[in-house]
């Protein structure tokens, strides 16, 4: 047995250290550009549509598509690599593991052009709008699926299952690839490679696995509806169709959520899970009955495959119809790209900024405090005044305009946005250097501007 489990431990370990890569080097230089480029122009070209290459910029007709790092396909190179290494990681013959693995590369170059070409052809029928990050994604991954069937390994299972396996990682990575330099997203990718490395389809126990898929499903209809994108992640890996809902994988499934990880005791739940995995790892195993029927793996597969899209589409079509909130014209504004503002009211002292922040989807807002950790600040609230923030130079606070009304603390916004469809409104922040007032003058002056303008966006016509 050690000759066999070696190589797996070795891959696995492997593995976890390419998803890694994936997460973090997502923000690489264009090391792709010199192929990928070339290739979608000339594709333009041979269709007969009018594309010019304009170093950032290529402008498609009567599109100018900026030309990022994602298009460059670094991004979805490592993602099929880590993908390939991950899936083979049990493969014994090695000639066909690595490849498999090098079969990746112009597999990531095809894909990468299929997927540009796709999202220009999305532009060009949504034009003048352009993609959220969501379908943005969601395009990245459909383009992976053609190429799953290269690297997903040959057993006795139905391929429903071995395909079911490779899918979920892909959409795991998918949902990785966005969350890089975010808090703690080293924690969070190496939380869901754990729970990735007990992730084997299940049949047996039929009943309550039926159940228990009934209800993830019914909890992903839940997260869409109430808009906690930042459920997805660990809703995905704990599918009950693809391993046993157990204490470890809730342990270590909990630290894929954004707001778990940012806690200083993350780690320690992180590490408590693994150690409870390696316990139940050398348990001996014994096969359950009764089993699912060869149909009741069809549905279930059939199931799984329908779901999947959802954390990439959800948000999507239920902010088809939504309307874009903009600053009533009353009120002195300049926009701060991607989906802010920059206030002046009249009145409002030299001293005190506002900037405004919509929601490009119906996802909920985040606290202040987590909305600057992810730009690398970090604040605490005043002890003398709870309300305010601070990171040593500034004061901060925070209001929320949602379904016409002004909402003065996270809590009562959690409260006000929580029944499903609810819009999520608009995030106010204050902002004013320490040295030129006191924290509870600083958060009176913010009741009054807040109030100001709330009443503006009520009327905007007075």
């Amino acid at each position: 047995m050690k000759s066999i489990s070696s190589p797996a431990n070795l891959r696995t370990a492997l593995a976890a250290i390419f998803i890694a890569v994936t997460v973090h080097f997502t923000q690489s230089r264009d090391l792709l550009v010199d192929f990928s480029r070339p290739v979608v122009m000339s594709t333009l070209r041979l269709l007969g549509i009018d594309a010019l290459d304009r170093g950032e910029v290529m402008a498609v007709g009567r599109l100018h598509v900026p030309w990022t790092r994602d298009c460059a396909g670094i991004n979805l190179l490592l993602v099929l690599v880590a993908l390939a290494v991950w899936v083979n990681r049990n493969e014994l013959r090695l000639h066909l593991f690595w490849l498999r693995v090098l079969a990746m590369i112009p597999a990531a170059l095809i894909a990468n052009v299929l997927r540009v070409l796709t999202l220009i052809g999305y532009r060009e029928l949504a034009y003048p709008g352009v993609e959220s990050p969501q379908t943005h994604y969601f395009i990245g991954f459909v383009w992976l699926v053609p190429f799953v069937a290269l690297i997903t390994p040959r057993d006795e299972r139905p391929l429903s299952a071995r395909l079911m396996e490779t899918l979920q990682a892909a959409a795991v990575i998918a949902l990785l690839a966005p969350m890089s330099g975010t808090p703690n997203a080293t924690l969070v990718s190496l939380a869901s490679v754990l729970c990735l490395s007990t992730s084997r389809v299940r049949f047996d126990h039929a009943q309550r696995r039926r159940w228990l898929t009934f209800a993830w499903m019914a909890g992903g209809l839940a997260i869409a509806m109430v808009s906690v994108e930042s459920f997805w992640l660990p809703w995905l890996l704990l599918c009950p169709l693809l391993g046993q809902i157990t204490l470890d994988r809730l342990l270590i499934a909990s630290c894929t959520h954004a707001l778990v990880a940012m806690q200083p005791w993350s780690w320690g739940v992180a590490l408590l899970g693994l150690v409870i995995q390696r316990y139940n790892a050398d348990a001996p195993q014994r096969d359950e009955a009764p089993a699912f029927t060869p149909r009741e793996i069809r549905e279930a597969g059939i199931a799984f495959f329908a779901c999947l899209p959802m954390p990439f589409l959800a948000s999507t079509l239920l902010s088809l119809g939504q309307e874009n909130w903009l600053p009533p014209a009353t009120v002195e504004s300049r926009p701060m790209p991607p989906n802010g503002f920059e206030i002046r009211l009249a009145g409002q002292p030299d001293d005190i900024g506002l900037a405004c922040y919509t929601a490009a989807t119906r996802d909920r807002h985040h606290t202040v405090r987590v909305c600057l950790k992810y730009r690398g600040i970090d604040v605490e609230p005043v002890a003398e005044c709870p309300t305010v923030f601070t990171e040593g130079k500034h004061w901060f606070r925070e209001f929320f305009l949602q379904d016409g009304n002004l909402i003065s603390d996270y809590s009562g916004y959690v409260k006000s946005t929580f029944r499903p469809w609810s819009p999520p409104g608009v995030h106010l922040i204050f902002v004013c250097l320490k040295d030129k007032q006191e924290p509870q003058a600083f958060s009176d002056a913010c009741e009054v501007l807040a109030k100001q303008f709330h009443e503006q966006c009520q009327n905007p016509t007075t």
